[in-house]
């Protein structure tokens, strides 16, 4: 009896050893799965917070000019905004109407421009939509003529005839020819200051030209207009 009673203590003394050990893994795996979540799913990652959009505002406005009658509303007008590499263009309508969309708050430049105008550029604050009426002004026209001549040991004699071309002047949009007369007189109208090449052509002669001729009979000479002006051409035959 005394010997089972020992045998009896030996295996309760292993039975708790094992409670124990069991109890601490269990207590560890407890621990281990709390930090990685409830173990009945993994656990994602937090969403980022999405940030938040920069807002867009609406330019627009009407572009007019003063003209004989009053202010009117001028069709065709190119409007460009720019503010560092972003560059957005519009077209005014039929009633001088513009509108951009999209632009970002800042202070860009907007530039107007249409043939027969001057170029108008100003800054604007964006801040919110914003309306912008602008009035732009027409450039001044002048009268370019002179007369195309040969020089002779009598003097200049006028050459009748002779093809003048220029692609800055004679209309609103440029683009013209004149012939000399008998007395080798041409004439442009809308004609703008600065420097304005004329090609002279005819058949048998050459542009004496200080800056060269041209073996086709063609030649270009440059017309510097500062208003009205007279500008003569010799030409020499081939």
């Amino acid at each position: 009896m005394v010997v089972l009673s020992v045998i009896q203590r030996n295996s309760i003394t292993k039975q708790r050893k094992f409670m124990t050990t069991k109890l601490w893994i269990t207590l560890s795996l407890g621990l281990l799965i709390s930090a990685c979540g409830d173990g009945s799913r993994p656990m994602s990652p937090t969403a980022p917070t999405p940030s938040e959009s920069r807002p867009t505002y609406t330019v627009s406005g009407v572009v007019s000019a003063e003209a004989p009658t009053g202010i009117v509303q001028i069709q065709g007008v190119r409007v460009r905004l720019e503010e560092g590499s972003f560059r957005q263009d519009a077209m005014t309508d039929g009633n001088g109407f513009y509108a951009l969309s999209g632009v970002s708050p800042g202070n860009p430049s907007i530039t107007l421009s249409k043939d027969t105008y001057d170029t108008e550029t100003r800054r604007v604050t964006i801040n919110s939509d914003t309306r912008l009426d602008i009035r732009i002004s027409r450039r001044v026209s002048y009268t370019l003529s002179g007369i195309v001549y040969e020089q002779t040991s009598s003097g200049r004699v006028p050459i009748e005839g002779v093809e003048v071309y220029c692609d800055g002047c004679g209309s609103e949009v440029g683009h013209t020819f004149a012939y000399t007369n008998a007395s080798g007189f041409y004439s442009f109208g809308w004609a703008y200051n600065g420097v304005i090449p004329l090609l002279v052509r005819k058949t048998g002669y050459q542009v004496v030209n200080p800056g060269g001729t041209f073996p086709d009979g063609n030649g270009t000479r440059n017309a510097t207009v500062n208003g009205d002006t007279t500008f003569d051409i010799q030409v020499a035959p081939r």
